[in-house]
């Protein structure tokens, strides 16, 4: 499975995103917690690892998806 983990800057940012990403059939999970989740942290592991990508922001997501 793929993650993509993302930190909205705003909340019109993460609606914008969501509603992106749902029109492209990737399931999207807010994590609106204090500290990351396990999940979260092993994405961010992976791309400290070399399995993923990180991208700065939204223009760098999208170019990377190939929008």
């Amino acid at each position: 499975m793929t993650a993509i983990v993302i930190k909205p800057k705003n909340k019109e940012e993460e609606t914008f995103l969501k509603e992106l990403l749902k029109k492209m059939n990737i399931d999207t999970l807010i994590v609106e917690e204090p500290t990351p989740n396990y999940e979260t942290i092993r994405a961010i592991e992976d791309v400290e690892n070399k399995k993923g990508t990180r991208v700065k922001d939204s223009g760098e997501l999208f170019t990377q998806l190939g929008i």
